[in-house]
């Protein structure tokens, strides 16, 4: 009686592996080889900042690539929170893929309800390019240098407009006047670059600290003074721009990546083909040019650098958020 219980217990099993067989295969078969359908890039910024300008330039040159669509889905809000919880649940196909920015790791270090673990959640893929910040002045603000901006700041109230509360630029911000400087510089959150930019043309705000891509052709317009990048060497697109280094503080150097992440879970070979793909991408001489004149610095696109990048800003901005008392609730 219970061989014969168990053999019906068995058959009704292959019965059912049959039935889940039959309803998967289809699916399967129509996918073929991946990329075989629309592949989407969350994006976790507004369209017209620098992380949005390098998924569109990418998608435009993978959707030929492929023969495939590629979506460029903008998700912003919540530093950014929104589009990584997005594609932290999302299928772990490939389809639905992450680019974002530092100021991920920032919000997950600063910000307790962020939602998210990059390192158990997510794949960092690669890191596509580096955005370096600027410290740029407002037109009509009597200054000229990174000195001439904290000596202004001892003798008349200054505040400084950034993409976000606890982004990049706060931080960077945060990390020059408050810990290293040790003046008194309030910070005004704006929800993205343009907008903090804006008001910095329209003389409603004295200083921004935002990525050099959305900044790039107001400073060389005239529209807005640069004072200062914050990466190690100057940068490529603003040659005459000193740097928050050579401007008194030896071994300043804020930079943000610029990469692609998948879901934890995502196949090798999957990873593997979207990784390779990029790196064809950012090999063509248009690419390369415009990454350049739209204020990028190339990055070290080897696979095994980013996953080490990401752990290495988890706890260097660990620190300065704590040092600093910077939360986000």
């Amino acid at each position: 009686m219970v061989a014969k219980q168990r053999k019906v217990i068995w058959l009704h099993f292959l019965w059912i592996s049959a039935l889940v067989f039959l309803c998967a295969s289809p699916v399967q078969a129509q996918r073929g080889p991946y990329p075989s359908a629309n592949v989407r890039v969350i994006v976790g910024f507004p369209p017209g900042g620098g992380v949005d300008v390098v998924a569109r330039l990418i998608g435009q040159k993978l959707a030929v690539l492929w023969g495939q669509p590629v979506l460029v889905d903008n998700r912003p809000g919540a530093s950014t929170s929104i589009a990584t919880r997005l594609v932290a649940d999302a299928v772990p196909d490939g389809y639905t893929i992450l680019i974002n920015s530092s100021s991920m790791v920032i919000n997950q270090v600063a910000n307790r309800n962020a939602g998210y673990d990059i390192e158990r959640e997510l794949i960092p893929v690669l890191n596509v390019a580096w955005q370096p910040l600027i410290i740029a002045a407002a037109p009509d603000l009597p200054v000229a240098s990174l000195r001439d901006v904290l000596s202004l700041s001892k003798t008349r109230k200054l505040s400084y407009g950034s993409p976000g509360q606890a982004g990049i630029g706060h931080l960077a911000g945060a990390y020059l006047f408050d810990l290293l400087s040790k003046v008194e510089i309030l910070h005004i959150p704006y929800k993205g670059a343009a907008p903090a930019l804006a008001d910095l043309m329209g003389k409603q705000m004295e200083l921004a600290i935002v990525t050099l891509p959305p900044a790039v052709p107001f400073v060389k317009s005239g529209k807005i003074k640069a004072i200062a990048v914050t990466c190690a060497k100057r940068a490529s697109s603003l040659p005459n721009v000193p740097t928050v280094a050579e401007s008194g503080f030896p071994g300043y150097d804020v930079n943000t990546f610029t990469g692609f992440f998948m879901p934890a879970g995502t196949p090798k070979a999957v990873v593997d083909t979207f990784h390779d793909s990029v790196l064809k991408v950012l090999a063509m001489a248009d690419i390369k040019e415009k990454l350049v004149n739209l204020g990028f610095e190339q990055a070290d696109t080897a696979k095994e650098n980013f996953p080490r990048i990401v752990s290495d800003e988890l706890k260097q901005w660990a620190k300065v958020v704590k040092e600093a008392n910077i939360k986000v609730e």
